[in-house]
């Protein structure tokens, strides 16, 4: 009996042991984490699976090797048969081995997509007043997207409008009698303020040292839409409830920018300004005095130099509740963007300019403070930062930049010629008529900047690089200069 309890005992121990020898090989093995293509069932022959482990391993999958990048970071793509499916992933480090098996079945049923459905809403018709509150603007329509409808253009506060229909998170509104917009419900209030259709007064046009200034006298605050023309330069604003009265368009010399003025009454109730420009404007701002005086103001180009701009720099997302893209590694979007404008804050401030960040550290800053904090600091330039994701982590790649206003096309198109010269980097493209909010304001030129795509491989081995977020951020100076060359 004794002998058997000293064998038992034995086992025990040796069981024991055993179990925590393993534990410590194990706790040496290198890190494996499949991130994506782990599911049970597929609908077509071809499969993706990428997942992260030690840089220096080296990983198999059923054997053949593939490429593991200074991230950790691995990939591989390939068919799978039809029925069941075994993928054995290995990484091995200095001999030590952690392996993972995915069981996949590859049905012959047809793919499961989701059937997208155009939201559904209660559309209510209705009349009554509201009025803009600050940072309101117009959506063409009632559609949508990831960044929410296409924008028309910003709106002074205080100006009345007449819904005529609601639903979801909008309010269709009528401007005139032939002209409907859209506007977000959280942008207007309830209003007893009354629609007015009112005769035009006299115009006012004033040059100053760095702005020209015109002045409508209208004696209402009624609704707009701004939109800048290049051939010929034009800024065109169409005035909604105006009749054209406007016998004294004075205009008082020297002139800074404005080559002259013109108007026409493009439908009964629309009133259409038209402002010629000598050279491009480097911003406008449109606003109402107390009086219902409808001011444009056209900023001056600067010098064409860096030295004393102010330049604005925002780094896209921040807080807990927005990362932003997330990279194959675990890479969070946010705080690339936050390490790129600090580069790209330092490069601006070697070269003469003065910086203005919208955020300085991780926190979540609302749309509408990043605009007023760059108008407030009367910004000359305003990049936004940002790293992109999505599609095949194989082909999708490349930087692109981003404009909303066709004035801006230039400034853009600069920057992302010379990111591209970065060896490797692709292009993605260059995309206009963007839908982001800092992309809509026209007080300043401005551009989004997607440097890599953190769901491509080789992007984020690229955008994981110190050394390589730096140079990236010197070519979106060395563009920047490059666009205010074109402006001599």
């Amino acid at each position: 009996m004794k002998t058997r309890l000293k064998l038992l005992g034995l086992l025990a121990f040796l069981s024991l042991s055993s179990a925590s020898l393993l534990n410590a090989q194990n706790s040496t093995n290198p890190p494996l984490r499949i991130t994506r293509g782990g599911v049970d069932t597929i609908y077509s022959a071809n499969h993706i699976v990428l997942g992260v482990t030690s840089p220096n391993a080296k990983v198999t999958v059923n054997g053949e090797g593939v490429k593991v990048y200074k991230t950790g970071s691995f990939g591989w793509q390939g068919n799978l048969n039809i029925g069941d499916n075994e993928l054995r992933i290995s990484s091995i480090v200095d001999g030590k081995i952690s392996t993972k098996i995915l069981n996949i079945y590859r049905s012959t049923a047809p793919a499961r997509r989701p059937v997208r459905e155009e939201p559904k809403y209660e559309l209510i018709d209705t009349t009554f007043i509201v009025e803009t509150l600050e940072g309101a603007y117009f959506n063409y329509g009632d559609g949508t997207d990831r960044l929410g409808g296409a924008k028309v253009s910003f709106l002074d506060e205080g100006i009345p409008l007449k819904v005529v229909q609601e639903y979801a998170n909008l309010y269709k509104v009528q401007v005139s009698q032939n002209r409907y917009y859209h506007i977000p419900k959280s942008y207007v209030e309830p209003s007893d303020k009354e629609i007015k259709l009112v005769n035009s007064g006299n115009w006012r046009l004033t040059g100053g040292e760095d702005r020209d200034r015109l002045t409508i006298s209208l004696g209402a605050h009624l609704p707009y839409v701004v939109r800048q023309e290049l051939d010929p330069n034009a800024i065109i604003v169409d005035i909604f409830g105006a009749r054209c009265n406007s016998n004294w368009l004075t205009q008082k010399e020297p002139f800074g920018i404005v080559d002259y003025i013109d108007l026409e009454q493009v439908e009964y109730d629309v009133l259409r300004v038209k402002i010629v420009l000598k050279s491009r404007s480097w911003g406008t701002r449109i606003s109402y005095d107390r009086g219902g005086n409808l001011s444009i103001v056209m900023k001056h180009a600067p010098a064409p130099t860096l030295e004393g701009m102010t330049i604005g720099v925002d780094a896209g997302h921040g807080g807990p509740r927005s990362n932003g893209a997330i990279s194959i590694s675990g890479l969070k979007e946010k705080d690339l963007n936050l390490d790129m404008a600090y580069l790209l804050k330092k490069e601006l401030e070697n070269r003469g300019a003065k910086v203005v960040l919208s955020r300085a550290k991780d926190v979540d800053v609302p749309m509408d403070e990043r605009k007023k904090c760059f108008i407030d600091a009367d910004a000359d330039i305003v990049v936004s930062i940002h790293c992109n994701a999505g599609g095949s982590p194989f082909a999708v790649m490349g930087a692109s930049t981003y404009y909303k206003w066709i004035h801006n096309r230039d400034l853009a198109l600069a920057v992302l010629k010379r990111i591209k010269e970065l060896d490797g980097v692709g292009d993605f493209g260059l995309v206009g008529n963007f839908n982001f909010s800092l992309n809509a304001p026209i007080e300043f030129p401005n551009i989004l900047v997607e440097t890599q795509f953190l769901s491509n491989l080789p992007d984020e081995e690229r955008i994981a690089d110190p050394a390589f977020r730096k140079a990236m951020m010197i070519k979106v100076v060395d563009g920047i200069e490059d666009y205010l060359k074109l402006q001599e």
